[in-house]
């Protein structure tokens, strides 16, 4: 069983498209999308989906891009939407990389979802762009036994690898990072224990930072399937062991409890 632990379902706007995507994955045995919101205006479609299909788990959260446009009262939205049982947080975080929001009100937004997150007691899905100090430091100084993250696409250094695993992160990977092949990117894999390791499509952004104009079933199919080979390969083992790995660390992040 596969689980694809980034994607945006609710940007494929056509929901033919999306219909097909979901069908497909059934066939390649997907067993757990986890799918992310962005902002507010994303809650309701990400509800939807997930009420249409048991294998869609879905994140409410505001991503770091948009946290200068949310309005009094979301923090109380979103505690109404993870009202819903199993639901996550995401994505969250801070970016210095994206001009034109605000670093301080970044930094408030997250400090917020993250209280909401320890005190509900839900996994949450964390954007890292050249702020990993930052986020570390914020994590560093407000440890909780409970909390379960995971650091999603990643592609910092070995050094902030070591410290988020040091905070009981998991460390998803991207088909977008990984498909570039560099010897740096395919070392951090290998550095990532096989039960903190978690992979992702970030469908239908399969460019970095925007929106694939190939946002359709097959490129899809090619992101999951290229992902989990290449990840078997890089960690010199059975594909077959890879994936039963990384659907247990799925289990064990969104709920605490490991797979049987």
């Amino acid at each position: 069983m596969l689980i694809d632990s980034h994607i945006h379902l609710q940007d494929i706007k056509e929901e033919k498209i999306r219909a097909a995507l979901l069908l497909r994955a059934r066939e390649l045995r997907v067993g757990k999308f986890l799918c992310n919101s962005t902002r507010p205006e994303d809650w309701p479609a990400v509800r939807e989906i997930a009420k249409g299909d048991d294998r869609v788990i879905p994140f409410y959260g505001v991503h770091p891009w948009f946290a200068d446009k949310v309005t009094a009262g979301w923090d109380a939205e979103l505690e109404r939407f993870l009202k819903s049982p199993g639901a996550g947080i995401g994505e969250i975080g801070l970016d210095r990389v994206r001009e034109g929001v605000n670093f301080a009100r970044q930094t408030e937004i997250f400090h917020r979802q993250l209280e909401i997150a320890g005190r509900l007691a839900r996994p949450f899905a964390v954007h890292c762009a050249r702020a990993g100090s930052d986020i570390l430091g914020i994590l560093k100084r407000d440890p909780s036994p409970q909390r379960r993250f995971m650091v999603h696409s990643y592609q910092g250094s070995p050094e902030m690898l070591r410290a988020f695993l040091d905070l009981g992160a998991f460390i998803s990977f991207s088909w977008k990072i990984l498909s570039r092949g560099t010897e740096e990117t395919m070392d951090l894999v290998r550095q990532i224990p096989l039960d903190r390791l978690l992979l992702e499509t970030d469908f239908p952004y399969t460019q970095p930072g925007k929106l694939s104009p190939e946002a359709n079933v097959e490129d899809f199919s090619e992101c999951l399937c290229r992902i989990y080979a290449l990840a078997a390969q890089t960690k010199g083992i059975a594909e077959e062991k890879l994936q039963e790995a990384v659907w247990k660390n799925g289990t064990v992040f969104l709920s605490g409890t490991a797979a049987r």
